[in-house]
């Protein structure tokens, strides 16, 4: 069973029952820095919540070759896409581990049941939706109206902040990606944040400097 005392951590429950449900009912799933957890078009037969890593959420296009990143999962966050399994829809984004992570896999039934009768659980839920819908809006604030370079800095800062070392390690490709451009486009830009000493570059890792 999940320890009660680490989904209380994560998720800051006050009600031990709920925390105690979520043990007993759900399971714990790991995953290796790059496994997907959830694919488009995927049938999901539970809700995941990270506990312990991050994950990272994406939409890709139609051909599957390029991709718009939207947020971040860490620690006590629920990927809000899922919950649209209550309703018999396939999750319409692409989860991914960006470093080895700890979720706990709470079953479609399970969050059914909780939402009519816990209003904690429901709060949860409600603030999971206002959220990640506040932070899709800020990736498409960030296509319409940032320059690319103003939206590589950001995205820097938003990856270091959760890193003691002030580092993000992921490639100038994986970056390209996340930021709906091309790796040369990118290592140009990161050359330049060099030469201006707010980076220092290594290989697959970038040092925040101010």
């Amino acid at each position: 069973m999940v320890p009660v005392s680490q989904i209380q951590e994560a998720l800051g429950f006050a009600s031990p029952e709920l925390a105690e449900t979520l043990a007993r009912e759900g399971r714990i799933l790991n995953f290796r820095a790059g496994d997907y957890v959830m694919e488009p078009g995927q049938s999901m037969k539970y809700v995941p919540i990270v506990l312990e890593g991050s994950l990272r959420v994406a939409r890709k296009d139609s051909a599957e070759d390029r991709e718009l990143y939207l947020y971040t999962l860490e620690p006590g966050s629920a990927c809000s896409n899922t919950f649209g399994s209550l309703y018999g829809q396939s999750p319409s984004l692409e989860v991914l581990a960006e470093e080895d992570s700890t979720v706990l896999c709470v079953p479609i039934h399970v969050v059914q049941d909780l939402l009519h009768r816990n209003s904690e659980w429901l709060n949860y839920v409600l603030r999971s939706y206002q959220k990640r819908f506040d932070e899709a809006l800020s990736a498409l604030d960030d296509v319409a109206f940032r320059q690319l370079d103003e939206r590589l800095i950001h995205f820097l800062h938003e990856k270091a902040r959760r890193s003691e070392d002030r580092e993000v390690h992921m490639s100038h490709f994986e970056i390209a990606q996340a930021l709906n451009s091309s790796r040369e486009v990118v290592s140009r830009l990161l050359k330049r944040l060099e030469s201006e000493g707010q980076v220092r570059l290594g290989r697959n890792r970038i040092e925040i400097l101010d």
